[in-house]
């Protein structure tokens, strides 16, 4: 499927900055689907859980698990469908063009390296390396966060991340200019969550949980252990949070759960690992990047290293032009930032179905029976609860 820039993560944080008394950077979300709450609320806060899919939220939902909770709202992620590229959206309320973290593995050009942009490292090297390269957290990015401008405003933001990313050069990088609490479990989470809305310092809160995410990667989107650890997060959130606040707390706060993206199950026989020997690879500069689920090239013969492609994929697997997708707004609105066009190679290769890749950069990757970065429904539709 194509993706929707009309009822987006991307446009969920235009509303919100909306909301707040700025100009929009792009379109908001219609007011009628937020509702008269989110209006009138004096506070906002986001909670974010990875790879929590559309389907099985409002499986959960429909089977009245929740006390509190409603039926979602269909929301889409941006592409590629992966955290580190709407994480950096939710930070800046820019577009994948615009803001530049656009995969998890990313050519970097600036430092002649590719890199695992989660542990902010060239490949294969200790967490947050780039720093020590020069890298600076204030201004990576393409565009600056929100968080300036929110203060600016009169808004005082807070975002609450776990303590074991609180001082990476990621959570750094997406948090300029606000600030952070790091947190343990899920209820600690939820904790702090509430007692920053008791305190009413903060009008917007940012809150993130990443073990949906972790659990499907390992147990798959479709296993018991995926739809537990949902439905655990959430009835955190209803017991610690709904349940425990005073009314006129929960009256004058919005609340907006949503994921960044949802889950594809990867059948192992359909998993295409890649290295430096293979035919196809050969075709290429430097090694693919991107995601398990969507692969930048970079090649000085397009025409053949389709070619090759499509013998070696066994016809499974797509080949766009990299501009054109970008041309066809795949990448979201607005002007790309100074690297972004760069970062998305020369082609781009989409597999079929449930085919995927494994890319071995240093022959330690492993085979993940759930993943993301792709165009299908799994991976793009993401489930909204506005409460």
């Amino acid at each position: 499927m194509t993706p929707n820039y009309e009822r987006s993560i991307l446009n969920l944080m235009n509303s919100i900055t909306a909301k707040f008394g700025f100009l929009p950077r792009h379109k908001p979300l219609p007011v009628e689907m937020l509702g008269e709450k989110f209006i009138k609320a004096n506070r906002v806060v986001l909670l974010l859980i990875d790879a929590m899919g559309y389907d099985i939220a409002s499986e959960l939902a429909n089977n009245g698990v929740f006390k509190y909770l409603g039926k979602p709202k269909k929301l889409y992620s941006v592409f590629p469908s992966t955290t580190v590229n709407v994480l950096s959206t939710v930070a800046t309320a820019a577009s994948p063009i615009e803001h530049g973290m656009l995969g998890y593995v990313l050519y970097l050009k600036e430092f002649g390296t590719l890199a695992n942009m989660i542990e902010f490292s060239p490949i294969g090297m200790p967490r947050d390396t780039l720093l020590s390269r020069g890298a600076n957290p204030s201004n990576f990015l393409g565009v600056p966060t929100i968080y300036e401008q929110l203060r600016n405003y009169g808004v005082n933001p807070l975002v609450i991340t776990a303590s074991a990313f609180k001082e990476s050069g990621l959570s750094k990088t997406l948090n300029h200019n606000t600030a952070v609490q790091g947190y343990i479990t899920a209820t600690d989470m939820m904790t702090k969550l509430r007692k920053a809305i008791e305190s009413k310092r903060f009008s917007y809160i940012y809150s993130y949980w990443p073990m949906v995410d972790a659990m499907g990667h390992v147990y798959g989107p479709d296993s018991e252990e995926y739809v537990e650890e949902i439905h655990s997060v959430l009835h955190s959130f209803e017991e610690n949070v709904c349940k425990k606040l005073p009314g006129s707390l929960m009256d004058e706060t919005v609340f907006l759960i949503v994921a960044d993206h949802g889950q594809l199950r990867a059948d192992w026989q359909h998993d295409w690992t890649l290295s430096v020997e293979d035919d196809f690879v050969s075709t290429l500069d430097i090694m693919p990047c991107g995601e398990p689920r969507l692969l930048y090239l970079y090649t000085k013969s397009p025409d053949r290293t389709m070619e090759v492609g499509m013998d070696f994929f066994k016809g499974n697997v797509e080949f766009h032009r990299s501009r054109e997708l970008f041309e066809k707004g795949f990448f979201g609105p607005g002007d790309p930032c100074k690297h972004s066009m760069e970062r998305i190679g020369d082609l781009i290769a989409i597999p079929k179905s449930d085919h995927s890749f494994t890319v071995k950069y240093t022959g330690n990757e492993r085979h993940l029976k759930g993943k993301h970065g792709g165009i299908s429904a799994q991976e793009l539709e993401i489930p909204l609860f506005i409460l």
